[in-house]
């Protein structure tokens, strides 16, 4: 495969490559017990929050350097994947069960 410059430039600009970069720092280094899959996970929703989020704040902010929109992508994947593993988290300890027969009860 052959890129050229231009590509490489794009790709190395992007933000969902640079989200990914910051949500791969936090997944291998700060969340030591996930697994395998949950740390994949946790980098490719690190990478779609600061692929989706950055060009809306770095439009809002008025940032003009490139520099800091690459500042805000790898923060926004720093954070967007500690989100992630929060709302996973949060997932596997909702009592799914006792919500269910409490609306039920309710309802009758």
């Amino acid at each position: 495969m052959d890129f050229d410059k231009d590509t490489i430039g794009r790709i190395a600009t992007s933000p969902f490559a640079i989200g990914a970069l910051g949500a791969l720092v936090t997944a291998v280094k700060f969340t030591p017990g996930a697994s395998w899959r949950e740390r994949a996970f946790n980098v490719f929703s690190g990478a779609l929050c600061a692929g989706f989020l950055t060009p809306a704040i770095v439009e809002w902010l008025n940032m003009k350097s490139p520099a800091y929109s690459s500042g805000a992508a790898f923060l926004f994947g720093l954070v967007g994947m500690s989100l992630a593993a929060a709302l996973l988290q949060a997932i596997k300890d909702t009592p799914l069960g006792q919500i269910v027969t409490g609306w039920i009860s309710r309802r009758s």
